[in-house]
């Protein structure tokens, strides 16, 4: 797209921001680059740690989760900031966009700020919340964001500074007071809960899908009456994640069954003693199959389920829910967030009315009576994620990002 293509006359650059290569957010954004990388007229460089002389100092940005681990035990970032190295916002202003996913411990508050204030056409993709509040990454209900953040109910003040947690939110809000800065999210969610907090108007809010290319393995179900439900999640004992609401979920499965209904339990992730316990007490058939780094592994573990239980609090539009709809695999989720929306878009799979064991075993039970092929619905959920498809996404919003002044200026000169 003319409107995207560089000042200097050459390539789009865009530097695709990430801290890692790993989880869901970085998956997502290493996909992103190379769909972007792949385009005709884009370099794209995707960027972590280990190109930007590593992460911040711990001063700035203190290892692990300062959580208090009473609402939620989901990870708490706390920066302190003003620290800022201007050799990297020099480089990175040397790009036409750049476009920041999950980057807490890789550029600090500061510098994205000083970037936004050179009229860096950037992007933020959200993989969660931690944009648009005072350092959680989900809220757990909380709507204190909407309010500066004061008085945090996550933060634990034995660990951290939590005077700086408001103070962290104005600087992001600056960031994100900047025209030229704009954010994304794979769901219509997201986005949503990002404009509800004030952090930006609807006009530089859009939903951009992750990219995703289905692996051809010839992998499929086996030829079998068993009825195959994958929990999966990168850290299974996250509270937010739901496990224990799984299991209770599942051993109402279990006595409702009809008599000769097989079922089995496919568990992907580091699963934790409880949940071992748990499922060796559920009498349910189940495989461990630990943590999976080995894509093609876990496509045939995708390929091979009917379907895949969420009972996530709160979420976004997971990696796990687009990988496994794309081998036919349907989810049965709970309701009011990005997994609700997953479901509803593309009319596949259950969302339970309620967060009880009761409700999920209602919507399990129904989604195993009524399983059948969706060809079509796989097909689009395919199609949606297919890298041109999100990299031209991508380009269009970038057209609606402003240019620097400065390039304004020299363009009517």
């Amino acid at each position: 797209m003319r409107d995207a293509a560089s000042s200097s006359g050459g390539p789009t650059r865009i530097a695709v921001l990430s801290s890692a290569g790993a989880g869901g957010g970085g998956i997502a954004a290493q996909r992103l680059a190379g769909a972007l990388d792949a385009q005709d007229g884009l370099s794209a460089d995707f960027l972590t740690a280990g190109d930007l002389g590593g992460f911040l100092p711990e001063a700035v940005v203190p290892s692990g989760s300062k959580s208090n681990r009473q609402l939620t035990d989901t990870h708490f970032t706390v920066e302190y900031p003003g620290y800022r190295r201007d050799w990297l916002i020099e480089l990175l202003s040397g790009y036409d966009i750049v476009n920041v996913h999950w980057a807490s411990y890789l550029l600090g508050l500061a510098e994205l700020e000083a970037l936004a204030a050179r009229g860096t056409r950037m992007l933020f993709m959200l993989h969660d919340y931690h944009y648009f509040t005072g350092g959680c990454h989900y809220p757990a209900g909380c709507t204190g964001m909407m309010r500066g953040c004061l008085g945090c109910p996550q933060v634990d003040s034995r660990l951290c500074d939590a005077r700086f947690i408001p103070v962290n939110l104005r600087v992001k809000r600056a960031i994100f007071a900047h025209d030229n800065v704009h954010l994304a999210a794979p769901s219509g969610f997201l986005r949503d809960q990002a404009m509800a907090s004030g952090i930006v108007p609807g006009e530089r809010a859009h939903v951009l899908r992750n990219a995703y290319a289905p692996l051809d393995t010839g992998a499929g179900r086996p030829d079998d009456d068993i009825i195959r439900i994958l929990l999966i999640a990168d850290s299974l004992a996250e509270r937010r994640k739901g496990m224990p609401l799984a299991l209770d979920s599942l051993a109402a499965l279990h006595d409702r069954l009809p008599a000769g209904r097989r079922v089995q339990i496919d568990v992907v992730g580091q699963a934790d003693p409880m949940l071992v316990d748990r499922l060796n007490a559920s009498g349910l058939t189940h495989v461990l199959h630990g943590r999976i780094s080995d894509h093609v592994r876990l496509v045939g573990i995708f390929a091979a389920s009917n379907i895949v239980l969420s009972c996530s609090y709160e979420d976004n539009w997971p990696n796990i829910l687009v990988e496994a709809g794309a081998y036919g695999c349907v989810p049965v989720v709970g309701p009011g967030h990005g997994c609700a929306e997953f479901c509803e878009t593309y009319d596949i799979g259950g969302i339970a009315h309620s967060y009880t064991a009761e409700a999920f075993a209602d919507v399990l039970l129904a989604t195993i009576a009524g399983l059948a092929p969706l060809p079509e619905a796989t097909a689009r959920i395919r199609d949606d994620h297919r890298a041109d498809r999100v990299a031209a996404q991508f380009l269009r919003i970038a057209a609606a990002i402003p240019r620097a002044q400065t390039e304004q200026q020299e363009s009517h000169a």
